[in-house]
């Protein structure tokens, strides 16, 4: 697979999107979700409100800003066992496998920092809205990872239900999470609940 070349606009581009999502983060860990608007974010980050609508559609999109991201590197993963031996096909434990290796490599591009991983957290425990719009986009999440599923022959019934299988696991993993920390651990037990095994140290 091809990448663009890395030109000094797309250098620009990243830079700028970067800039932005750490003025939000930082003023949502100041002040809370609710009481911080677009124009404070673009002034914080030293742009105007033209500019964080090229990146973002509203304040919430900023919060889940490396999904996109993450979700096609874990896309790219299932594709490339697709090129292998590892189709699932028929298997479900084979596919919900798959999607989690995917999802842990995927993580060892895109390391959130404990601080942000900590402020979603909280902004996740005290906003309705925020936990609808993060659900929102764990439903897309596994909608692409199914269809990527299917793309390399597993069955569909199979690929959707792994797909949805692996997002519950994740959401699981987060209510149960003392801390962004405990996140790798706790994703790893509730994989474990499901083929039935015991956690070393539980």
């Amino acid at each position: 697979m091809q990448h663009p070349p890395d030109t000094l606009h797309a250098r620009k581009r990243r830079k700028a999107r970067a800039t932005i999502v750490s003025a939000a983060f930082q003023l949502f860990a100041e002040h809370g979700f609710d009481k911080v608007t677009v124009a404070q974010i673009a002034e914080r980050a030293e742009v105007g409100r033209t500019t964080f609508f090229r990146y973002f559609g509203d304040k919430q999109q900023v919060l889940f800003a490396d999904d996109g991201a993450e979700v096609d590197r874990m896309c790219a993963r299932v594709r490339e066992a697709g090129d292998g031996d590892e189709v699932p096909g028929k298997d479900l434990g084979a596919a919900v496998e798959l999607l989690r290796e995917a999802a842990v490599s995927a993580r060892r591009h895109s390391v959130p920092s404990p601080a942000r991983s900590a402020v979603l957290a909280r902004l996740l425990r005290e906003s309705v809205d925020l936990r609808s719009r993060y659900l929102l986009t764990h439903e897309q999440r596994a909608d692409r990872l199914a269809a990527a599923l299917i793309e390399i022959g597993t069955a569909e019934d199979v690929a959707v239900l792994a797909a949805h299988t692996a997002m519950a696991c994740e959401l699981a993993a987060l209510r149960l999470s003392e801390s962004p920390e405990a996140f790798p651990g706790r994703l790893d037990e509730a994989h474990a609940l499901l083929r039935g095994l015991h956690v070393p140290g539980a």
